[in-house]
């Protein structure tokens, strides 16, 4: 599928990645029989169409048609391409991978590589200032924060001096270029272009780590008047804020167990949670919750409680956020707390006991947003009754599950006092932001095999289980003889496994054939394979 990687050594990266071993990593699997199930990640849901075969090293899904191998269920669940994932799995296999061929790539691999490496080098001078003289100030508040060494070390706080070019002095003894530091959202250029300062100065820094535990970007809190008051580094080629989660690192084991994530609004109140030994708790990055944020978290679990400030600004994040989680079928509770009380200071005033109980006791997103809409436009008169029927039509719409809708129209016609056909014919012109009414379905992307004969998929699949018969096939038939371009495809790149005295199997292949959504057919074509006692005589047939 690469140019940049030769077929034998994908091959023997597929060969040493146990794909059972890869996906449960990311979601739960279930025995069944000699395979292994799941609910798709893919797409909702309810009962396990997903199946993962070991002895085939291949996953497909009966519901939406996604399927493939290890390589290409981490490039859908991941979002990430096929170089990286080959990258990240030659390492976890102990596959030395060539150098690449091709000098623009291989300059862009090691630019963002780089870029990665700059930020490892910067946490570890903030950490080192935090513990010297300079950093005093810094750890006293921290310290004062309720923040204990073993917190501040756990998640590699550091402080950025109030000099001006402290760090890119150190970046640039560290040998890194004007390009890299520049591009890394850690230091500004000076008008004149020709040398840079420190974006940070005079600050607690608190590294933003992804999922997989690569530091990306900081957080940065002023500790003098300076505005603003909280900062980040800048959107760059390994950062984009829309799709991290602070603390989903150190989170995400506990928040599978617990099968529930907590998201609050600020970095110490993640580290005061998990400080107390309560980890499931993540915070976006100074944004408003985002559908790719929210693809992350399905990964771990599609329960979610919401603890935003007790402010206006705090409940409209909340708003906003919730509506975003209900579109993508998450389950979602807002837990509130005391009134000028955020999660840090909660707990270090009453105790992470009394915070779980908060957490236990979430109120439902339904009675949460029409409080608030009571609150705000008053239920006096029938102008304020249908704008805040107008308000909390438009997040019941988002709510897939035909049931649950129905029983929260039925709800906020109780409570409103309106009529609740009315209501439905108004939920009925309610329109999502691209123009249609919300609707999940599978999405079948592999319909290409529906041009495929059932005697072609037969053959494919026979020889793929039994390489023996490649051979008995490739003297009665040519590629030619087959009829729909997919089925040429593969039998072409079966037959050229077999004249170079090569074995081939249904993952292997995938990265074989060029062609789109190829990964989805051939796993299909594995899934729906009969076992035939006397495979030759079908193969004649």
């Amino acid at each position: 599928m690469s140019p940049l990687v030769p077929d034998n050594v994908l091959d023997q990266i597929l060969d040493k990645c146990n794909i059972v071993e890869i996906i449960s990593s990311y979601i739960p699997l279930k025995r069944a029989g000699r395979n292994y199930k799941a609910l798709c990640p893919f797409h909702h849901e309810k009962t396990p169409s997903f199946m993962v075969n070991p002895d085939k090293g291949i996953f497909h899904c009966f519901g939406c048609g996604a399927g493939g191998n290890a390589i290409t269920f981490i490039m859908k669940y991941e979002r990430m391409e096929f170089g990286e994932v080959v990258k990240m799995l030659a390492k976890k296999a102990g596959v030395i991978l060539p150098e690449y061929s091709s000098k623009e790539s291989a300059g862009r691999t090691s630019f963002i590589d780089a870029l990665y490496e700059i930020q490892l080098y910067a946490s570890s001078f903030f950490q080192s200032m935090l513990v010297s003289g300079s950093g005093k100030t810094a750890l006293q508040y921290l310290t004062n924060r309720g923040i204990t060494k073993e917190t501040m070390s756990a998640f590699k706080l550091g402080f950025a001096p109030g000099t001006w070019d402290s760090l890119v002095t150190y970046l640039n003894k560290k040998g890194f270029s004007r390009k890299v530091i520049e591009k890394s959202g850690l230091a500004i250029p000076r008008e004149d272009k020709a040398s840079h300062y420190d974006r940070f100065r005079n600050r607690i820094m608190f590294p933003i780590t992804d999922h997989r535990d690569r530091i990306v970007a900081f957080g940065a809190r002023a500790l003098d008047d300076t505005l603003p008051k909280y900062m980040n580094s800048p959107e760059s080629e390994v950062y984009n804020k829309r799709k991290v989660l602070f603390g989903l690192n150190y989170a995400k084991k506990e928040i599978s167990t617990e099968d529930t994530a907590v998201i609050v609004e600020g970095y110490t109140d993640v580290l005061i949670p998990h400080q107390s030994g309560m980890k499931n708790v993540i915070a976006s990055c100074g944004t408003a919750l985002t559908d790719d944020h929210v693809r992350l978290l399905k990964r771990y679990t599609r329960n979610v409680i919401m603890i935003y400030d007790a402010d206006k600004a705090g409940e409209m994040a909340t708003l906003r956020g919730l509506d975003t989680l209900l579109v993508q079928d998450m389950k979602v509770g807002v837990a509130k707390l005391p009134p000028s009380l955020d999660p840090d200071s909660f707990i270090r005033k009453y105790g992470i006991d009394a915070f779980k109980k908060i957490v236990r006791t979430p109120v439902d997103l339904f009675d949460y947003k029409l409080g608030m809409l009571k609150n705000t436009y008053g239920v006096t008169d029938v102008h304020s009754k249908i704008k805040i029927a107008e308000e909390m039509l438009k997040t019941i719409t988002k709510i897939n599950n035909a049931v649950l809708k129905s029983e929260y129209v039925k709800r906020l016609s109780e409570s409103l006092g309106l009529n609740e056909d009315s209501l439905r014919i108004e939920m009925k012109k309610i329109k999502t932001e691209n123009g249609s009414t919300p609707i999940t379905r599978p999405i079948h992307i592999n319909d290409e095999t529906r041009e495929m004969s059932s005697a072609e998929k037969i053959i494919i699949g026979v020889i793929l289980e039994d390489n023996s018969l490649i051979g008995e096939v490739k003297n009665r038939i040519t590629v030619g003889e087959f009829t729909s371009e997919v089925s040429r495809r593969i039998v072409e790149a079966i037959f050229d496994f077999y004249d170079k005295n090569k074995p081939v199997g249904y993952a292997s292949l995938i990265n074989h054939v060029e062609y789109e959504g190829i990964e989805n057919i051939i796993s299909e074509i594995a899934n729906t394979q009969h076992v035939f006692k006397d495979k030759m005589k079908n193969l004649s047939d």
